[in-house]
């Protein structure tokens, strides 16, 4: 699962998309910080072979109304009506400066969670457009070993060389989601005891 994610604009590469994705769209107000879900927030999708950032909403609104669904399960999307055809031809990359988790065994705490030596990860994402207006979720899969003792489902990490097949190369999209996420950092974030 993943409920909530940190776009931080002192990391310069989060800065650049921002400011790209404002010039493109400067009427389009996104968040940063702390990102919750129905945010707007810069993510990278296809467009003419290159990644560009694009303001988009997170959480597919639910079928019938009442609430929104932000994450997809990697291992099932491609057999959900909701999110299959976007995982064949609509798949995109949230940039991030960590995720966030709160440990389900024992006492409640949150954590961010981050890749080694890498100051932004990116989620593997899907998105669409519902009445007109683009929204995405985050891919999700079963916890690796850094993730475990906190939770037992985290989201699909990307690295860098990993995006433009990713977004692009329908082929390997089934490879990307097989393969075990990447080791990541943990370490405690305050919690203001804002519910996931």
């Amino acid at each position: 699962m993943c409920g909530r994610y940190l776009f931080s604009m002192e990391q310069p590469t989060l800065r650049q998309l921002w400011e790209q994705a404002r010039q493109r769209f400067p009427n389009v107000k996104m968040e940063t910080g702390e990102i919750f879900p129905t945010h707007t927030v810069p993510v990278l999708i296809g467009e003419e072979n290159t990644l560009s950032p694009r303001p988009i909403k997170w959480g597919f609104p639910r079928v019938g109304g009442g609430g929104t669904v932000i994450n997809a399960r990697s291992e099932t999307a491609g057999e959900k009506k909701m999110f299959r055809n976007s995982l064949m031809c609509r798949r995109c990359a949230v940039p991030a400066s960590g995720f966030y988790e709160w440990a389900h065994y024992g006492e409640r705490q949150k954590y961010r969670f981050t890749l080694p030596e890498e100051p932004v990860l990116y989620l593997a994402g899907l998105y669409h457009t519902f009445g007109g207006e683009q929204r995405f979720v985050i891919l999700t899969e079963p916890a690796n070993a850094s993730m475990q003792a906190v939770h037992d489902r985290m989201p699909v990490v990307l690295k860098r060389n990993e995006l433009k097949t990713w977004v692009f190369d329908s082929t390997k999209t089934f490879a990307l989601l097989r393969r075990e996420g990447p080791p990541l950092i943990r370490d405690e974030a305050e919690d203001f005891g804002q519910e996931e």
